[in-house]
């Protein structure tokens, strides 16, 4: 309920029965002329406004902004839009070292223990340098340092998943 809308509607309507009254205060008999349908308009504007005061919604408690509605609604926005623009906290599910990955060729699912895809042929790449995984002593080792692709000691890339896969791609 919009209070003021209601109480504007109210006192309108309270006017044009003012209005009403006054000729049959002042002479004791009733005419009908202009001035009684104006007041009648006037009444009738009145309870209109009155009833569209009641079914409106109150701009101190709606959840529109700007210059005629709630000013907490602009500064709940202002807070959730300086919310968004923080940085995005850690991932929550991080693969681990025996999943399956996806062949950046042909997006063919790789086996943790398989250095080569299945389909294409292409060499697998080691998910923290990008070089290229091989089957030395029987598991899947990093190249370069030789180790597992669990252990590798390899420098990582602080490059994002799809720069990186542009630049296997292109090696």
């Amino acid at each position: 309920m919009n209070r003021t809308l209601a109480l504007a509607g109210l006192i309108l309507a309270l006017v044009g029965i003012l209005l009403l009254s006054i000729p049959f205060l002042v002479s004791s008999t009733f005419s009908v002329g202009i001035e009684v349908y104006l007041a009648a308009v006037i009444v009738l504007v009145g309870l209109v406004v009155m009833i569209r005061g009641a079914t409106a919604a109150d701009p101190s408690v709606t959840t529109v902004g700007g210059f005629l509605g709630n000013p907490v609604v602009d500064a709940t926005r202002r807070v959730e839009a300086e919310a968004t623009r923080l940085p995005p906290r850690e991932a929550r599910y991080l693969p681990g070292p025996r999943e399956p990955v996806n062949c950046r060729q042909c997006y063919t699912a790789i086996p943790w223990n398989v250095a080569e895809c299945p389909r294409c042929g292409r060499r697998r790449l080691c998910r923290s340098c990008l070089k290229p995984l091989f089957l030395l002593a029987g598991a899947v080792r990093c190249g370069p340092c030789i180790l597992d692709e669990a252990s590798c000691t390899c420098p990582r890339l602080s490059t994002p998943m799809n720069v990186r896969s542009n630049a296997a791609r292109a090696r």
